[in-house]
């Protein structure tokens, strides 16, 4: 079972992007906002600017297997992350650090 529930209505979405505070890394920008509840929620967006449904839909497993494999954080919190294009050459190892360093930043 995964330590995080994830943002699904829309609204929610656009809430942590438009006031969530954005931290930017080359693969991807986390943003994050203040929580909406006892556990932590994340949404990954993968927008077709970083390739094809096949791409896309290996990015968003990357960036989730990254999520799963981090701590729980002391607090909860809501987060947006935002794949750029260069995510689609990225390897797993420099998507999970640039994961680290975004959430690191916020």
């Amino acid at each position: 079972m995964r330590w995080y529930d994830s943002l699904r209505r829309r609204a929610e979405i656009a809430y942590v992007r438009r006031r969530g505070r954005p931290a930017s890394q080359a693969t991807l920008t986390a943003y994050l906002a203040e929580p909406g509840g006892p556990r932590s929620r994340f949404g990954v967006t993968v927008s077709s600017h970083v390739g094809k449904a096949v791409v896309r839909n290996l990015v968003r497993r990357r960036i989730k297997g990254a999520l799963d494999a981090l701590p729980p954080p002391a607090r909860p919190f809501r987060v947006l992350i935002v794949a750029k294009p260069a995510a689609a050459a990225a390897p797993y190892e420099r998507l999970a650090a640039d994961l680290v360093r975004a959430l690191g930043a916020s």
